[in-house]
This record gives C-alpha cells, structure tokens and sequence, in this order.
C-alpha cells in the first residue's frame, strides 16, 4: 500500500434546504469565517457515514452557533421565511443539541 492508498478524500457538500422542517444533524466539526463573496460563516457537520455536509451562516444561525461547542451533536431546522412588521424578510432556523443521557 502506497502512502497515498492510505488517505482518502474529505467530501463536502453545502446543505440547501427547501421547504419547512427541512433538517440536517451532525457532530459539530468546525467552522469558517469569511467565506464567499458575501465574506459568510460556513459550518461543518459531520455525519455518521464521516461525510461532511457544510451549512451557509445567516444572521440567525450565527447568533445561534455561539452557543455551541465544537465536538456536539447538533440539528439544524428550516423553520420558514419569517416577515417582521418592519424590516425584509429572511429565513429562520432553530439549532438543537442532542440530549445527553446520564
């Protein structure tokens, strides 16, 4: 076995949610600052197959993630588009962590 054999690519994919309830779930790997053209947050959830799937930081889901610590099993939930009385419309997620059993 060659030292290249022992290694395998890192998969990532961006989580696009579509409608309502639309989740993803996954150990919380680490996250990126200043990414794209809109300098945004990413975050990597790792999976229980060991894909990484990478989700778009947002004004809500950043504020959120400060309360969470790498190596924690989290969901991500679309709740919807949200229309304040005053302001533009914009997308809402809720962050879960997973319950620990003692």
């Amino acid at each position: 076995m060659t030292e290249t054999d022992q290694y395998e690519d890192i998969k990532s994919e961006f989580w696009n949610p579509e409608k309502e309830n639309d989740s993803v779930s996954g150990i919380y790997l680490s996250s990126q600052d200043g990414v794209g053209e809109n300098k945004s947050m990413v975050y990597n959830l790792e999976q229980p197959d060991g894909k990484v799937i990478s989700v778009w930081g947002s004004v809500v889901i950043d504020s959120k993630m400060k309360l969470v610590k790498i190596g924690e099993d989290i969901r991500v939930v679309f709740l919807g588009l949200e229309k304040p009385e005053k302001g533009r419309e914009y997308k809402n997620y809720k962050i879960q962590k997973k319950k620990t059993t003692s």
